[in-house]
């Protein structure tokens, strides 16, 4: 069975970013396995650069939510990350987790998972720019395939609901990831 994880880099449970996440799991055949980890809900330090994850097994030693993250992560096959662009590039929370993958780096464990992003901006794909490359550079560092993104134009709470260019990329994810081996 595949497994899903989908993080989400929102403050806001019932916005744009909620939304689409929330729809993309709608579209998921029921044979697959998914789950929801609001970032905001979690107590996620930042990477402090200690160095700690690049000596023994390999992991990363500070004591957080991250360690719950991890587990979740290791049992996933695929990876959602779905955060509001704030200034051009993820929410807080989210840039936190991405900083915090470094022990995967060095231990290799996501080669063979897959990503992807969903990513609601204020003027849509234009603002998603920046954090696509960023996520797609990480992920080839971390031996990630990325699947693709999905970007809205979305501001006000609601604005992810009328945009039907974004539910059909949502929609072509989720048969995407249906239709993985």
């Amino acid at each position: 069975m595949i497994n899903i994880q989908i993080f989400i880099g929102s403050p806001r449970k019932k916005g744009n970013t909620s939304f689409l996440s929330q729809k993309f799991r709608d579209y998921l055949s029921e044979e697959l396995q998914s789950e929801i980890s609001f970032l905001y809900d979690l107590n996620i330090l930042p990477c402090t650069d200690c160095r700690n994850c690049k000596k023994g097994n390999l992991v990363c030693t500070v004591k957080d939510d991250m360690e719950n993250i991890y587990e979740k992560i290791d049992q996933s096959d695929v990876l959602i990350f779905a955060t509001p662009i704030y200034w051009f590039g993820p929410s807080a929370q989210m840039k936190l987790l991405i900083d915090r993958l470094r022990p995967y780096y060095g231990n290799k464990r996501l080669k063979g998972k897959k990503a992807a992003l969903i990513l609601p901006a204020g003027t849509g794909e234009t603002d998603c720019d920046l954090t696509i490359e960023m996520f797609k550079r990480s992920f080839d560092a971390l031996d990630l395939e990325y699947l693709g993104a999905v970007t809205s134009e979305a501001y006000d709470i609601g604005d992810a609901e009328k945009d039907q260019r974004a539910i059909e990329q949502i929609k072509q994810l989720a048969s995407r990831i249906n239709n993985l081996d």
